[in-house]
């Protein structure tokens, strides 16, 4: 028999009482000391975002992913992050998969990271289970992907928007909140595109008064775990409790590591474009980027898109493909070596071969020989040399656009629903 059982609310101990009455004296409500961690840790959302490498503007989503065949990554091919990483814009969006420790040790580091290393090359956070970062994530997230795990229960306690994407009614007990969760929270839908459900669980979950009801039945002390804990434990240890008030823990801020491979080639990438005339004469260029990678097939939100790649790519199947070859200043070739050299012959079906230079922007040259200098006058931090390319790429494919030497062109160009905007000068030379 132990010594104390501790629980976190008063609900568990009347299911207690009903289940063994016997244990009922041992047992001591003392609340949650993660769930007072957490919402400590929401007065510091902004520090771990930037440790976890948000770009402003960036929503996070936060994949939670108990242990077990009925888990959300339970399913084949790791479906539900993949499927996050394919849908949501590169630009506008993170992905971080929470894997429960249990899994990390039932299958081994190395096999989870070699399971999930076509995701993380994709750009997918996957924090080591040794860490905190799942609770800082929790604290950074702007929406939650669970399941049957106790991190879904938190994000929901958090108000965090939150989507089932794998849910095993059988393994949990019957009446219990995490029960009531899983009738309460929308299952994942593979017939409708992810986002509108994400944020249709933003507009509608906040005032949800069932998800309100179940967010207070998660502790019955709020905030004052550390204190009962500690009472608890000196109790037991029969030695008075020391005099300063006991606090909760803060989260530690997230250590950079090797959350995401650092590849030596820029990911191929399928980018949509559409150029937007704007009253007054203003022209917009709204691109969309999403890793060619976690692809399966054209789905309908890469309807009329063009590949950008990297023409080193060692996957031969995407500069052979490309549309858009993109070469990063690192490889030491000038613009004017470009028409000439070998990789105008070894890809002669790409339309536009951009040339990284200082700033984030490019000279694009095209299959007709044409030279276009992409400038970003107004850079916001999603910027890059690949979305200045690609913008071009669809300016100069939109219409009637005038290609001819010493033309000029002052264009807003937009990270899909991304707040910031940047502007882009072309020059044709």
């Amino acid at each position: 028999m132990p010594a104390a059982i501790v629980l976190s609310h008063d609900e568990q101990l009347r299911r207690l009482a009903d289940g063994c009455p016997e244990a009922v004296p041992r047992a001591v409500v003392a609340g949650d000391p993660c769930l007072d961690q957490l919402h400590a840790g929401l007065a510091f959302r902004a520090a771990y975002r930037r440790a976890l490498g948000l770009l402003p503007g960036q929503r996070l989503v936060v994949v939670s992913s108990t242990w077990g065949r009925d888990s959300v990554l339970g399913a084949p091919g790791a479906e539900v992050p993949r499927r996050a990483l394919a849908e949501l814009p590169a630009d506008e969006f993170r992905v971080l998969a929470a894997v429960h420790p249990n899994a990390w040790y039932g299958h081994g580091a190395w096999q989870i990271r070699h399971w999930l290393a076509p995701l993380t090359e994709a750009g997918m956070l996957l924090p080591a289970p040794e860490t905190e970062t799942w609770k800082a994530a929790l604290c950074a997230a702007d929406f939650l992907i669970g399941d049957h795990g106790s991190l879904t229960m938190y994000g929901t306690a958090l108000g965090i928007p939150c989507v089932l994407g794998a849910f095993n009614d059988s393994a949990v007990a019957p009446d219990s909140p995490m029960d009531r969760l899983g009738r309460l929270l929308p299952r994942l839908s593979r017939t409708v595109p992810l986002l509108p459900q994400l944020l249709h669980a933003a507009r509608t979950q906040p005032d949800d008064p069932g998800l309100a009801a179940l967010r207070q039945s998660v502790s019955s002390a709020p905030g004052e775990s550390a204190r009962r804990l500690r009472r608890l434990f000196y109790s037991r240890l029969k030695l008075p409790e020391p005099a300063h008030p006991a606090a909760t823990r803060a989260i530690p801020v997230p250590s950079p590591g090797p959350a995401v491979p650092r590849l030596p080639h820029l990911p191929a990438t399928l980018v949509t474009a559409t150029v937007e005339d704007e009253p007054g004469g203003g022209v917009t260029v709204r691109i969309r980027r999403f890793p060619a990678t976690a692809q399966r097939t054209q789905s309908r939100h890469l309807a009329d898109a063009h590949l950008a790649a990297d023409p080193d790519d060692p996957d031969p199947r995407w500069p052979r493909s490309a549309d858009v070859l993109l070469v990063p200043a690192e490889r030491g070739l000038l613009p004017d070596e470009v028409s000439g050299s070998s990789l105008a012959r070894r890809f002669p079906g790409c339309a536009l071969v951009a040339v990284e230079e200082a700033g984030h922007g490019c000279t694009a040259l095209f299959g007709d020989g044409t030279r276009l200098r992409a400038r970003w006058a107004e850079r916001p931090a999603w910027a890059s040399f690949a979305a200045a390319a690609s913008a071009a790429y669809a300016w100069a494919g939109s219409g009637p656009v005038p290609l001819r030497p010493g033309a000029r062109a002052r264009l807003t160009v937009r990270a899909g629903d991304h707040p910031k905007a940047g502007l882009v000068e072309f020059t044709v030379r």
